[in-house]
Parts: structure tokens; C-alpha cells; sequence
């Protein structure tokens, strides 16, 4: 059986020592740009303020979320950070997710490197470092996961759902997603793919390790604090000890397929496939699985079809068949606009430039 697994998202929450003292200039300084970004995003939805802190940027929400004044996001990391250390026990002033996209380009260790770094740097000493989800991931392809799903299924969860495009099944959830222990999706990705049309960089991959494109299916389940803390995992590195046993614990305990040759499903034998499976982080290591950069220049190629609808709908309003008078009027008209934005193509293109790149520093 051919299979890629991963960590395909972990959220941890950090508390620093003198949270507000040493991180005092940071927070005035987010606490100006936010309200710049207000003033901008009030006449122009589209804009997204960028900020950069200790060499790396981020995108600044101009709202913030429960408890977090603000949020900062880039194509690595969203970084939720409080005005203040709150007086309650559990609360943590950090809160930071790692992105699907950096975790498959340079694996656990390195991106929490990246952040961890910066955290130190631009807050101080880390002293409490709880993570409170972890996704693992394992793809696979030609393998029917669906048939008779509502038989073929038994473990621990309380509440299964199954979604469909059209007639066929697209994906089947086990648990709920609003629960502190584990949810489970067996979804289509070759599908999501199509549909949603980004991460295109997944061919890449599954080409690399004999996938059939045309029909991957992820296994991923999502596990909270509440089933991390049984197994006393708190911080990253427990994690990168722990992998295995948590694969091992959802695919052996809380979720389990078999052939359903008895009635009494604890009678039916474990499916083969699935006894397969059940192995799949047995020798995991958390490195890259793809450059960054391949990955940038993937999505680059997954905007044409959007680029073209809008162009070819430009043309069809400006009355221009001829694709180079197309592209002469939209030159001037992107100029004009530009140009009452105070501001040209080079700085736009510079500006995004520099926050893929600054994205990438420390790794």
C-alpha cells in the first residue's frame, strides 16, 4: 500500500516570563497598526496591512478574536497575541497555529524552530508551552474506505456523519469537531482539490510516493487536549516522541475498520488494509516533503484559471477580442489604479515579495 503521512496542523498555546514588560514596545506598536489597519479596511475590504517584527512578516488583521487583540498571519503561521496576561489560570498571551504548508515543507521540528525563535525574541523566555491540537494525516489512494461505512466501522466515537458531492460519498466524520479528544475525517482529497482549487504542490508529492492522483483519500484525525493530556503530552517535542503511539491509539482503538463477516461487529475481523494502516507512522520522521518555493510557484500556477475568467471578462466589457489590445488597456488601467492608491505595481509586488521571503528566515 503507497501512503504519505503527516502533521498536518498543531496549535499550541505559550505563556512568556514578563509577558507585558518585555514585549511593552511590540504590543504600543501592533496596537498603532491595527488602527491604521481599521482606517484603511473601513473603504478598502481588500487590503491586508503588513507588519514586520524581528524579520518576520505577517499580515495584521485589523479585528482580533476572544481574548487576543491581535492576529498575525502568514503563509506559515497565524500568531494570536493578547494586550494583556490575563488573571485566569488557564489562559496563555501566545496562541500560535502552524500552517498545513510549512509543516509539509520543512517538517515539526524545523517550523517550530522558526517560531519558537521569534517567539523568544520578540517576547521573551518561553515558560509555559501547551499544545491543545494536533492533526495527523495519512494519505493514501486506491483503497475503498466508504463501502458500507455504517457497518464497517466500530471504536469509541459517539456520532458519524457522511457528506456527498452529488450521489457519490466525499467524506465520512467519526466524533465531533467541537469535542476535547478526537475527530476523525476519511475524506476525498483528490476531490478537494478539484473543488477547492489550492495546494496544488499535493501532486507533487503523491507522485513522489506512488500515489494514484486520481484518488487519494486522507485519514486525518484531529486530536484535542483532552486525549494529548492521557498520554501527558504538553510541548512540541512530546509530540515528536509521542507520534506513533497516537496513531497507534486512533487506529487501533478509536477507530477501527473491519470486514464485517458476523453479525456482532466485535467478531469481525480487523480489515487488511486497515491492519496496513495502523502502521503508517511507524517510521515517521519530520522532515521536508516539498520546497516552499515549489510549493509558491504551484499555487502561482493554480491563480491562471481565476486570472483568466477575470480577463477574459475585462475584455468582453472593454469590447476587445485581440488579446494584446486587451492587455494594453488593462497596463493603463491598472496604473490609473494604482496611482489612486498612492501607490505602483513594483511596491505591490515588492510588498508581497518580501513577506514570502521574510516568511522564510531562521529556518
Amino acid at each position: 500500500m503507497n501512503y504519505v503521512s503527516n502533521i498536518d496542523t498543531i496549535c499550541i498555546l505559550i505563556d512568556t516570563e514578563n509577558y507585558e514588560q518585555f514585549a511593552d514596545s511590540v504590543l504600543e506598536y501592533l496596537s498603532k497598526e491595527k488602527e491604521l489597519a481599521k482606517s484603511i479596511f473601513t473603504t478598502d475590504t481588500n487590503y491586508k496591512h503588513l507588519v514586520t517584527i524581528n524579520n518576520l512578516s505577517f499580515h495584521l488583521s485589523p479585528n482580533g478574536t476572544k481574548g487576543y487583540s491581535y492576529i498575525l498571519q502568514n503563509n506559515g503561521f497565524q500568531v494570536n497575541i493578547a494586550q494583556f496576561k490575563s488573571k485566569l489560570q488557564n489562559f496563555s498571551p501566545i496562541q500560535v497555529r502552524i500552517s498545513s504548508e510549512y509543516l509539509w515543507a520543512y517538517g515539526l521540528s524545523n517550523s517550530w524552530e522558526i517560531i519558537h525563535n521569534w517567539i523568544v525574541k520578540t517576547f521573551g523566555n518561553i515558560i509555559i508551552e501547551k499544545v491543545f491540537r494536533v492533526d495527523l494525516c495519512s494519505h493514501v489512494s486506491d483503497i475503498d474506505l466508504i463501502t458500507n461505512y455504517n457497518l464497517n466501522y466500530k471504536g469509541d466515537f459517539k456520532k458519524r456523519q457522511v457528506f456527498y458531492t452529488g450521489n457519490q460519498i466525499n467524506s465520512i466524520t467519526f466524533g465531533s469537531r467541537k469535542s476535547k479528544n478526537i475527530y476523525c475525517r476519511i475524506y476525498n482529497k483528490s476531490l478537494e482539490l478539484q473543488e477547492i482549487k489550492h495546494k496544488y504542490w499535493f501532486y507533487d508529492i503523491w507522485s513522489n510516493y506512488g500515489l494514484n492522483s486520481s484518488n487519494v483519500w486522507n485519514i486525518e484525525f484531529e486530536i484535542k487536549s483532552e486525549c494529548l493530556r492521557q498520554f501527558n503530552i504538553y510541548t512540541v517535542n512530546d509530540i515528536l516522541i509521542h507520534l506513533q503511539s497516537l496513531w497507534q491509539y486512533c487506529t487501533n482503538k478509536w477507530l477501527i475498520k473491519v470486514d464485517r463477516i458476523n453479525e456482532r461487529i466485535e467478531r469481525c475481523p480487523i480489515n487488511a488494509e486497515w491492519l496496513n494502516i495502523q502502521k503508517n507512522y511507524d517510521n515517521f520522521s519530520s522532515t521536508e516533503l516539498i520546497k516552499l518555493n515549489k510549493q509558491i510557484e504551484c499555487d502561482a500556477s493554480a491563480l491562471i484559471p481565476n486570472i483568466v475568467g477575470n480577463i477574459t471578462s475585462y475584455s468582453a466589457r472593454k469590447n476587445k477580442l485581440n488579446i494584446n489590445e486587451a492587455f494594453t488597456i488593462l497596463y493603463f488601467d491598472t496604473k490609473k489604479y494604482l496611482l489612486h492608491k498612492n501607490t505602483c505595481f513594483e511596491n505591490e509586488v515588492r510588498k508581497k515579495l518580501d513577506f514570502f521571503q521574510k516568511s522564510e528566515v531562521n529556518k
